[in-house]
């Protein structure tokens, strides 16, 4: 008997994802993940990522909003929303300090993470289970005396069968948090975090990059649908298997795996118009990641310096010299102030962050991706 829901019949079609997702999202598109990459990308990532996932929830301050509460400044928004778009991000820090740890998943960290998730908020769960029985839309979740019972067996299944495909361990964590519900708030985005974390655990670079939340936000009677579908109307895995769900999730984590290799495959284009463009102004060839970055989101000293390790004060200089030289425009002051690109960065031609922004809100792509993600040779 399936307490929980692990049991799925995969067809070809997946077998043949779960495929290219083993020889694809670790490496990338030649490796081509490294430190200039995240410089580049990271920080724009980081917000789609925090943006959207919240926003699924009812979260109402814009993508711009929460790049500035990231960034360390004040917005004028309501002060919860606010509140839950910095638990959510330091709820993602902690998975993924446990993962660069090698931790595995367990109790404690489901807890810790949906503690730092609603804390703070109208229902601050302190990562406690729920107490209640619970009716989620149509749905009825198990009773709250066999939650504590369901989650043990779920991590237990996860730590037997470690050998099992990271895409599916990270889709069988995403469906059982949501089919459990085991608090009384904050299970959607939990379950969004540990699925990112099992992709951590398997060594992806920046999850970010594919994370999973702006296509759910573009596509959520989609996702609706899906979990209707494998979870019927009422909590019962033994009459409802997962099969449905790895479907959807395979498809769905394909295409951002696909959206995010043409991303990368942009890159070396962008990285060398912006070397051409800084060699003609006399301008250091270490500017070209942040100047990309300053095309896919206002950069911020605090940001840059987290991704990169450098210091604030290392960072602002790099910034002003930047502003001074033409590239960018300073907004704003004290914990405000962000750089804008210029008139002259706005006007290179560069196809990463039209890219960057279908993956990050799971919009359409631009034209020019074939079947496999990869740029047609008719793309301008």
């Amino acid at each position: 008997m399936n307490s929980i829901h692990v049991h799925y019949a995969p067809s070809e079609e997946v077998r043949r994802r779960l495929d290219r997702w083993d020889a694809e999202a670790r490496q990338g598109v030649a490796g081509a993940i490294g430190p200039w990459t995240l410089a580049a990308v990271w920080s724009a990532a980081r917000s789609a990522t925090v943006a959207a996932s919240t926003a699924i929830e009812g979260n109402s301050l814009t993508p711009e909003q929460v790049d500035a509460v990231l960034g360390g400044a004040q917005v004028n928004g309501d002060p919860a929303d606010v509140r839950d778009i910095a638990n959510y991000n330091a709820a993602l820090n902690i998975a993924q300090r446990a993962a660069e740890r090698g931790s595995v998943l367990t109790e404690d960290l489901i807890q810790e993470i949906n503690a730092a998730v609603t804390a703070g908020l109208r229902v601050d769960t302190g990562g406690r289970y729920r107490q209640d029985d619970v009716h989620v839309g149509i749905y009825e979740g198990p009773a709250w005396r066999v939650v504590p019972a369901l989650m043990t067996e779920l991590v237990d299944h996860l730590a037997l069968n470690r050998r099992q495909s990271t895409l599916i361990r990270s889709a069988l964590v995403h469906l059982n948090l949501v089919a459990i519900h085991p608090f009384a708030d904050g299970n959607g985005r939990t379950a969004r975090i540990l699925s990112s974390f099992e992709l951590m655990r398997d060594g992806i670079v920046a999850p970010e990059l594919i994370a999973i939340g702006g296509y759910v936000r573009s596509h959520r009677d989609e996702y609706i649908d899906a979990l209707r579908t494998t979870l019927g109307a009422a909590y019962n895995p033994e009459e409802h298997p997962a099969t449905p769900w790895i479907d959807y999730y395979t498809r769905m984590s394909l295409d951002r795996l696909d959206a995010r290799n043409w991303l990368l495959a942009a890159l070396p284009n962008d990285f060398g118009v912006l070397a051409v463009a800084l060699v003609e102004t006399d301008s250091p060839l270490a500017w070209v990641p942040f100047l990309l970055a300053a095309r896919n989101a206002p950069l911020r000293t605090s940001r840059i310096a987290d991704a990169t390790g450098r210091s604030n004060p290392a960072v602002r200089a790099m910034l002003s010299g930047m502003a001074r030289a033409g590239w960018l425009m300073p907004v704003g002051s004290t914990r405000g102030r962000h750089y804008l690109p210029s008139d002259r960065l706005a006007a290179l031609n560069l196809r990463s962050p039209e890219i960057l922004r279908a993956l990050t809100d799971g919009s359409q792509l631009p034209e020019g991706r074939d079947e496999e993600g990869k740029e047609s040779t008719g793309r301008p």
